[in-house]
């Protein structure tokens, strides 16, 4: 009898529930488990839990602790300190704030009518290999 293996997790963090719903939907059928997060406090909630996270999706601007706390707290931690992160953002950042989204996270993806579908699709095959 072959054991199944469980799945790798991706955290989705995001106030709009309809993007958090799209997003989850792509990530399963991509093959992965989501746990989901709807503000900052519960993103940092799921995250201590020690569920192995294999990638993380992080809103920028959300009510309660934003995601740029979010995104420090995994650094802080030692077991999601090198999980990759790709940033979402509603906004078009100024100059200083992408360059900090640069600086720490591996992408930024950006909600709305520039979202590419087949790119965030690649995204997340590429930041998830090995």
């Amino acid at each position: 009898m072959v054991e199944n293996q469980k799945q790798p997790t991706v955290l989705i963090c995001d106030d709009d529930d309809v993007f958090l719903s799209f997003c989850s939907r792509i990530i399963k059928k991509a093959g992965f488990q989501v746990i989901t997060a709807s503000n900052g406090d519960d993103a940092i909630e799921q995250i201590n839990t020690g569920t192995p996270i294999k990638l993380a999706l992080i809103d920028l601007l959300m009510p309660v602790r934003s995601g740029w706390e979010v995104i420090e707290h995994m650094k802080k931690n030692q077991d999601t300190q090198d999980v990759p992160i790709i940033a979402i953002t509603g906004l078009a950042p100024s100059p200083e704030d992408l360059k900090r989204v640069k600086n720490i996270c591996n992408a930024v993806i950006h909600k709305g009518a520039d979202f590419n579908l087949e790119e965030f699709s690649g995204l997340i095959n590429e930041l998830t290999k090995g």
